[in-house]
Formats: C-alpha cells, sequence, structure tokens
C-alpha cells in the first residue's frame, strides 16, 4: 500500500525513520517534508536515515526558502510546491500518515 508520510518535526524533535519502516515497505513509503520537517532534507544525518527508509521524498519548497534554504542545499529528495504535494496525497498515495 502506497503511503505518504507528513513530517512536519525537525531532527532535533523526532526521527520519523523507524515509523515509516514500521508502517510501510521502503518501496512504498514517500516522506513529505513540510515546516520543519524539511530540515531532515538538509541535514546529512536526517538525509541519510530518509534514503535508508523512503523511496522518494518530496521537500517543500516554501518551506525550504522560508528557513533560509534552496534546493541546492538538500541531500536527499527533490523540493516540490504545494501542488506537486497534493497531488502526491490525493493521486499518487493510498494513505497519509502525519508525523
Amino acid at each position: 500500500m502506497k503511503t505518504a508520510f507528513i513530517v512536519l518535526k525537525s531532527p532535533t524533535e523526532s526521527d520519523p525513520s523507524h515509523l515509516l519502516l514500521r508502517l510501510a515497505s521502503k518501496n512504498d513509503a514517500t516522506a513529505i517534508l513540510v515546516e520543519d520537517g524539511v530540515y531532515h532534507a538538509v541535514s546529512q544525518f536526517g538525509a541519510n536515515k530518509l534514503k535508508a527508509s523512503a523511496a522518494d521524498v518530496l521537500v517543500s519548497a516554501e518551506d525550504l526558502e522560508a528557513r533560509g534554504f534552496t534546493s541546492h542545499d538538500i541531500k536527499v529528495g527533490r523540493a516540490v510546491g504545494y501542488p506537486e504535494i497534493v497531488d502526491c496525497i490525493m493521486e499518487q498515495t493510498e494513505r497519509t500518515i502525519t508525523l
């Protein structure tokens, strides 16, 4: 079952990787990083954990920019706009879990 995991908290607050692996196989998991969750994509430690637990990582470009980063700063996944995030949640996955 394709699952979208919306990650809201920074790596210092939460490590979502164990829940991703527990609730979905790596190939069926998409991590969506929004708000402070984008720090997982710019932190090498957070990026390595997401690479090991999700097939795809979407990083909110707007939230990256709001925190002073650009798409060149991310170490995992790709920066996307909210329309692509909504499309992933509504059309490409069967369930959504917020972490």
